[in-house]
């Protein structure tokens, strides 16, 4: 019984966890379709930096493999299959919100002048791609979320500057 509630108590404190970082990896979603609807230019910036700044939300999940190893090891096999079941569920998500949080962009991409310069479409898909890395090293080693460039601008920029400044992190950015 001792080892059962332990693995219930992992897979429950992962939930918590788990809901907040898909509910974030949402929001670029929901953002980057109200950017393509949205008939006010004023709308469409809001909306263009809200899914900016929450879109390494969605890959961001993928770095939360790193607490599976020491979990796994710690659990039953009843608790591995829960283990297994809910941290594919997380990582489909993450996958899934990235390339759905894309898509508007993509919209966008198709519909403007630029769709026909090949060159332009791999600038920004390689630039939109090094912020998402260098938001997810912001999150992960800088301990930042993507709210704190509301809330704490000056931060978020100190912390910037530490990315910049440090070749691993800039290395950690572009494997992100």
């Amino acid at each position: 019984y001792p080892v059962e509630a332990a693995c219930m108590s992992v897979l429950l404190d992962n939930l918590s966890m788990m809901e907040l970082n898909s509910f974030l990896a949402l929001i670029p979603i929901l953002c980057g379709w109200l950017m393509l609807k949205s008939q006010q230019t004023a709308l469409r910036v809001a909306f263009a930096l809200l899914w900016f700044f929450f879109l390494p939300n969605t890959l961001y999940i993928l770095t939360d493999l790193q607490y599976l190893p020491e979990q796994w090891n710690a659990m039953s096999t009843l608790g591995k299959l829960g283990l297994a079941v809910q941290y594919s569920t997380y990582e489909l998500i993450g996958v899934s919100s990235f390339l759905l949080a894309l898509y508007p962009l993509e919209k966008l991409l198709v519909r403007s002048r630029w769709r026909e310069n090949k060159v332009a479409l791999a600038v920004v898909l390689i630039t939109v791609n090094f912020f998402i890395g260098f938001g997810m090293v912001l999150g992960r080693v800088q301990r930042l979320n993507s709210w704190d460039i509301f809330i704490d601008a000056p931060k978020v920029i100190a912390a910037s500057f530490q990315i910049v400044s440090s070749s691993e992190l800039l290395l950690l950015v572009m494997l992100f």
